[in-house]
This record gives structure tokens, C-alpha cells and sequence, in this order.
């Protein structure tokens, strides 16, 4: 479940293709033309969700939009997620909090994932140089934290966070995009269908059924609980283009990631009409 942020993280959850980094290392680094729909960034958005196996909850899953702020290369954008297993589930121990900050063009600039293992925080942090075309890893006991690597890129990359808003951002484009994500140090793709039909959900979280646009794609690797394969989202079909559901392949089985509590100014799910 610490990957399921990539169907939160997809919901994901599970997201930059786009222009390649020039060969030339001697070449500044230009960050590409921003073709994605920037108001999922809504400064203090949380969105909240459930996951279950079956009839069995997992664990919730808190994201929220925590920043902002103006540089010379424009917008970044800041966000976390906790990720967290019920108390009581036999088979499920988990307590993660993942932070990022994103350029416009939906592409991890900085990224930090912090693991619960029993009173202390175990941290694995990322710095993007597209300048330099590296990436710095740090890892280490939180407040221990010392520089473990240096790995090369020839592109722009997604984290386990800023895929979550890379698949709002590009939702109904009528395009197939694989994007390279960099997960635990290791250089995968993910595969995004983003012509998906509309349609609607229907939710415990919900008095009526919502208007939503689908998404499908393939997750190119096996991450943590074992995440892997295909996976569907179900995004709200507006300009906020919040996941309300998701399905996805874990360890276990197939589970079912849902939108249960939200908080966004001026937000309330888009009734499905069968006749819009």
C-alpha cells in the first residue's frame, strides 16, 4: 500500500513524459512548455481516502496541496501524502509520509519519503539537477540523513507523489503517455490511456452518482506491497479533476482505492446527467 499513492499517486494511483533532456551536458536545461491543467495545484486541498480488500479496509490514504511558491523558472508547487494502515489489520503494517515539490510542467523537482519503523523515521530523499542531468539521493535515520548517490537522467522525471497530480493534470487530453518515474532508485516507466470515456461512480461517499472521465494505464514494476500491473482511476469531470476511485493489484489481490472526505474551497462532486 506505500505505492498505492501511485493510484493516489494515480489514483492512482499512478504520472511527465515530455521533452527530453538535450545530450549536450554543456546545454542549460529548459523546463518544458506546461500543457496541463495547473488548478488541481489548489493550495490547502485535502483529499482523503480508504482503501479495502474486499469488504476489509486497509488503511487511509491523506493528501493535501501544502504550498506554493515563485521562482525564475515559475510555479512550484509543494504537497505530502500519509499513507497509513488501520490499527488491527492483521497482515498490513504501514506508516508513510511522502512530500514533493513540482514544477508547472508536472515534473519532480524534490522529493522525500519517510517510512515508520518502530520509533524512529527512516528517510530516502531525492533532489532533481536537470541542469546537471542528476539526481541526488540522500538516505539515512531522520536528522542522520547523509548523501548515498548520484544517479544520472537523461529526462524529466515523477516521484511516488507527483504522479498523483501529473494523472489530474493530464486527464482528457486524448493522449497515451508513458512517463519515466524514479522509485527506490530505480529508473521505471508507467503507462497512462488518458482518452478514457465519461461516465459515473457511485460511492458510499456520495448521495448521487459522480461525473467522472476514466483512466487506464500499467504500472511497469513491482513496488511496495507488491503493486504492479494494470490499474483503472475515475477522476471528477471538472477543472478540480479529483480521483474518486481507483483499482489496482497489490500483494493480495485487487483492491479499491475510494474518495471519502474532501476539503477544497468551493468543491462539491459533479452530478452525473446522462443528457451533458
Amino acid at each position: 500500500m506505500g505505492r498505492i499513492v501511485l493510484v493516489v499517486s494515480c489514483i492512482i494511483a499512478l504520472f511527465a513524459a515530455g521533452a527530453v533532456i538535450p545530450s549536450d551536458s554543456d546545454t542549460p536545461v529548459s523546463f518544458p512548455e506546461q500543457n496541463g491543467n495547473t488548478s488541481v495545484f489548489a493550495i490547502g486541498e485535502e483529499l482523503v481516502y480508504n482503501v479495502r480488500y474486499g469488504f476489509i479496509s486497509l488503511g487511509k490514504i491523506t493528501v493535501t496541496v501544502t504550498g506554493s511558491k515563485e521562482t525564475s523558472n515559475g510555479m512550484i508547487y509543494q504537497a505530502s501524502a500519509e499513507i497509513a494502515s488501520y490499527s488491527g489489520v492483521p497482515f498490513v503494517s504501514l506508516h508513510h509520509i511522502y512530500s514533493s515539490e513540482m514544477a508547472t510542467g508536472f515534473y519532480s523537482l524534490w522529493f522525500e519519503s519517510l517510512e515508520r519503523k518502530r520509533n524512529e523515521w527512516d528517510v530516502m530523499r531525492f533532489n532533481f539537477d536537470y541542469d546537471g542531468m542528476r539526481v541526488l539521493v540522500e538516505e539515512g535515520l531522520q536528522g542522520y540523513e547523509e548523501l548515498t548517490d548520484t544517479l544520472e537522467i537523461d529526462n524529466y522525471y515523477q516521484d511516488g507523489l507527483s504522479l498523483f497530480y501529473f494523472a489530474r493534470g493530464y486527464i482528457g487530453t486524448e493522449e497515451n503517455i508513458t512517463t519515466p518515474t524514479l522509485i527506490n532508485k530505480d529508473v521505471v516507466t508507467t503507462d497512462f490511456v488518458f482518452n478514457g470515456a465519461r461516465t459515473s461512480r457511485k460511492s458510499k461517499g456520495f448521495d448521487y452518482p459522480v461525473d467522472v472521465i476514466e483512466l487506464r494505464g500499467h504500472a511497469n514494476f513491482s513496488g511496495i506491497f507488491g503493486l504492479t500491473g494494470a490499474f483503472r482511476g475515475w477522476f471528477s469531470n471538472d477543472d478540480a479533476a479529483i480521483p474518486v476511485e481507483a483499482k489496482l493489484r497489490v500483494l493480495i489481490g485487487n483492491v479499491t482505492v475510494e474518495l471519502i472526505e474532501w476539503n477544497r474551497q468551493g468543491w462539491n462532486p459533479p452530478r452525473y446527467a446522462s443528457n451533458k
